[in-house]
């Protein structure tokens, strides 16, 4: 039988909650140390595959269509987009500043994309920020919040999506050519 560390409770309930565990939280080092464990135990056990970041892990699976996530990845482009319009470096401003929670919720719902949103979990917004604090996506603090280091994951899918739609464009425009 493989022995499992103490803490291998913890991380089981954290991952399967899916919650980020983020650097320095001494249970990323202890997933880091036993990655081919870990990958296993997930996967045999849960059809789950284990991800491991720089300064991050999480699981997936091919079978999940998290409705949340998706909500969370529209939340973060039109965030980004509103940002962009205003001059700001949005990934800077994301990545390593804080943000107002009832500012940027004005800003939402001043953008012409809030329709989208609306439709969502965002529409809720102290509520849905409150949900991903609890999977270690956002730090609240008073009015508040920042994004942790996993919200890199988000930007990475946001530009292999816009990166589909180009190559479906171009690959228009030269068929109608």
């Amino acid at each position: 039988m493989r022995e499992y560390p103490n803490e291998h409770n913890k991380i089981v309930s954290e991952l399967l909650d899916g919650k980020f565990i983020i650097a320095p939280n001494p249970l990323f080092y202890k997933i880091q140390e036993l990655e081919d464990d870990y990958s296993e135990f997930f996967y045999k056990s849960f059809n789950y595959n284990l991800n491991i970041e720089a300064e991050f892990a999480y699981l997936s699976s091919n079978e999940v269509n998290e409705k949340r996530t998706r909500d969370f990845t529209l939340f973060l482009a039109i965030l980004s987009r509103e940002l962009d319009y205003s001059g700001k470096n949005f990934r800077d401003k994301i990545e390593l500043g804080s943000f107002d929670i009832y500012e940027t919720e004005e800003l939402l719902r001043q953008s012409s994309k809030w329709e989208i949103l609306e439709k969502t979990t965002v529409s809720e917004f102290e509520k849905f920020l409150k949900t991903w604090r609890g999977k270690n996506l956002i730090i609240l603090d008073g009015n508040k919040f920042k994004f942790t280091k996993a919200v890199r994951l988000f930007f990475t899918f946001a530009m292999e999506i816009a990166e589909e739609k180009l190559k479906e464009k171009i690959n228009e425009e030269s068929a109608n050519t």
